[in-house]
């Protein structure tokens, strides 16, 4: 591919046990600047301050990926960016991989009565938005006052059930918010809101909340995460497998903390031969887990494990067609712009890695990029015509991260396909756009227990179609079918703002 003068990359192995975060920073300031055509002349202007954000200082922010909340928002203001825009993705970045570079000047609010104020009464009322929330946290982490627990906990308890609903931008400031608060002072309360989220019946997003509660690593979340792993619910216990993989990532328990999971695991392993829906997580946790970690998984296995799914090489080079793929979306989204070498990396990692907290990240990445519109393209295209099913398939698990909006959508090609993974990305997609099923054809695919009855529930949940309260009472429906229409029903439908 071309390269630019400019060009900011990752260079470190694609299977290796770190990535160059600072870079994958600089990246994302530095394309969101050109693309919004400002020479850096320009921008030190737009930020009015001229000393601290000279050109030659933002060069250096950009080439070093210099981590800096406070720069990070003067991005957002010079360039007329939604607040939040640019800093959650950098901050979920860095808290997710331990080795990342510390905040040398994290963003705060101004510590006025009147602000926090402000920002309280915004999330109480009706129609609060994502930035509202971000906020909201902000306030509670970066400035002398909060909250009291009582008052706080159900606007807890409102956000994390807001995180699941939402989609693009509104997700992820939303999660940032949520992440921001486990990370504080509020962790406990924080802790303990989720769990009573995940434990309601027929609980249908558990995923997002078991991503931002595991930011703050615990003993106590390990055996959480554990015990899930065998719920009877497959959406439930995926999500405790993608706590534990977060976890791993963030870092900062102990060995001995580990050791309690491996019977756990390993007896889950065992449950789930022959499961197509908890098999390949689980396969995949155990990959992102230690040597010794998973070495006593194995041990205690009784059957074998599937492996997770992979790319067909870990080389950056035109001859693993896998990386050539991506590669090539890359230089037909970037049209030999700035960006595309590191592009071309996100877009890897969202496709074939099997490590969710890259996949997760990436995808953070990308949608605050300024690329995000063409990347949900070339992705909804890559589903439908991957030249291979490992293409296809991480296409399609690729929206749940995504989550990038969709304005219209048609189930139709979707559902042509014999491929059932393909078919529930179709009807996520649905979801996300808010787009209804034709009621036959809702009552047609609830019936079914697999995925692609879960994605149609989605769609008709984010939709709040009618029919949910006909599904919740229809006796010839399965028990898990009935729980989540009713729990749909209650959590309310798609949120956009």
């Amino acid at each position: 591919m071309a390269r630019h003068t400019d060009e900011i990359d990752d260079p470190t192995p694609l299977a290796g046990a770190r990535i160059d975060v600072a870079a994958r920073i600089g990246w994302l300031l530095r394309t969101s600047r050109v693309a919004a055509g400002v020479p850096l002349r320009e921008f030190a202007a737009r930020t009015g301050n001229g000393t601290r954000l000279s050109p030659a200082t933002l060069s250096r922010v950009e080439t070093s990926g210099r981590r800096s909340g406070a720069v990070v928002a003067a991005y957002e203001q010079a360039l007329g960016l939604p607040h939040g825009h640019l800093r959650a993705p950098v901050d979920v970045l860095c808290r997710t991989f331990s080795y990342a570079p510390p905040d040398t000047e994290p963003y705060a609010p101004e510590p006025t009565l009147g602000g926090f104020t402000g920002a309280v009464d915004a999330v109480q009322a009706d129609g609060a938005d994502a930035h509202d929330w971000l906020r909201f946290a902000e306030y509670h982490v970066r400035s002398p006052f909060g909250l009291a627990a009582p008052a706080i906990r159900p606007l807890l308890a409102r956000l994390a059930d807001e995180v699941g609903r939402s989609a693009g931008l509104g997700y992820q400031l939303r999660y940032e918010a949520l992440s921001k608060l486990r990370c504080s002072p509020y962790a406990g309360l924080v802790a303990e809101v989720v769990r009573a989220a995940v434990e309601e019946p027929g609980m249908q997003r558990p995923a997002d909340l078991l991503s931002a509660v595991t930011e703050l690593p615990t003993p106590d979340l390990v055996a959480w995460c554990g015990e899930l792993l065998g719920h009877e619910s497959w959406i439930i216990a995926r999500a405790g497998c993608l706590g534990i993989q977060n976890m791993r990532s963030v870092g900062g328990l102990r060995r001995s903390d580990w050791l309690p999971l491996v019977p756990l695991f390993a007896a889950a392993c065992d449950a789930a031969v022959g499961d197509a829906r908890r098999q390949p997580i689980l396969s995949s946790t155990l990959a992102c887990c230690p040597p010794e970690f998973r070495a006593a998984v194995r041990a205690r296995l009784t059957e074998d494990l599937v492996e997770p799914r992979r790319a067909a090489a870990w080389t950056r080079t035109r001859r693993n067609r896998h990386f050539a793929y991506a590669a090539g979306l890359a230089a037909e989204i970037a049209e030999n712009r700035a960006g595309e070498a590191m592009l071309a990396r996100l877009l890897f990692e969202v496709l074939y890695d099997f490590r969710a907290t890259h996949v997760t990240t990436s995808s953070f990445l990308l949608v605050a990029s300024p690329f995000a519109d063409d990347v949900r393209e070339v992705i909804c295209r890559s589903a439908l015509e991957g030249p291979d099913e490992i293409t296809r398939h991480g296409a399609a698990f690729a929206f749940a991260n995504l989550m990038i909006p969709f304005e219209t959508a048609d189930p139709a090609p979707w559902l042509a396909s014999d491929d059932e993974v393909l078919r529930g990305a179709g009807l996520s997609i649905c979801g996300f756009a808010g787009v209804p099923l034709a009621p036959d054809l809702l009552r047609e695919l609830t019936v079914r227990h697999d995925q692609t009855g879960y994605a149609a529930l989605f769609a008709a949940g984010m939709a709040q179609q009618p029919e949910l309260a006909e599904l919740a009472s229809a006796a010839h429906l399965p028990v898990d079918v009935r729980r989540a229409a009713t729990w749909w029903r209650a959590a309310g439908g798609r949120i956009v703002g």
